[in-house]
């Protein structure tokens, strides 16, 4: 059971609150878990909602995904890698690649752009740095524009792992488990 009651219905939120609720909700049709939790601060939530969408419509479906899924792993944020795996997948991101990320086995299997894609969450989530190196790869292939983007998501569900890891959000039942 989550640490806070989710957030799930409009009668929920207090009236100050109910355009970032509406706002959610014309966004995702429903709210998810993470929101549940963030609908406690009304216009963080509807903000972080924005930010998602613009993040979704910037990075192909496969780059994004690929840059959550590699965040969650070197994070250990549970709930967002069982989340997001089933999406990866369905982007075209590989099996191959998906376990290349959970294992944290070594890189070369994945192509260049798939590498520098998880080699530079490796670092900056996991080690909290980024080499020159990998910058310079990364910023190669992705773009400038392109970086920051990556970056930015991967930023963005770190903050929805705060969220989710200190509330104790529960995994779906079923839901794919990260080994620790």
């Amino acid at each position: 059971m989550p640490r806070l009651t989710p957030i799930t219905q409009r009668e929920q939120v207090a009236q100050d609150g109910l355009d970032s609720f509406d706002e959610i909700i014309a966004s995702r049709g429903r709210v998810n878990a993470p929101q549940s939790m963030l609908l406690y601060a009304p216009l963080l939530s509807a903000r972080a909602t924005a930010m998602n969408d613009a993040l979704r419509e910037l990075l192909s479906e496969a780059d994004f995904e690929l840059a959550v899924v590699a965040a969650a792993r070197e994070f250990d944020i549970a709930y967002v890698w069982a989340a997001h795996v089933p999406t990866a997948l369905r982007a075209g991101v590989p099996q191959s690649t998906i376990d290349t990320v959970r294992t944290r086995a070594e890189l070369g299997g994945l192509s260049a752009h798939e590498r520098v894609i998880v080699q530079l969450a490796r670092e900056m989530v996991g080690g909290h740095q980024v080499s020159a190196e990998t910058f310079a790869a990364a910023r190669a292939e992705l773009g400038e524009r392109g970086l920051m983007e990556v970056i930015a998501a991967m930023g963005y569900y770190l903050m929805i792992g705060c969220i989710l890891i200190a509330t104790d959000m529960e995994l779906p039942d079923g839901a794919a488990r990260l080994p620790r």
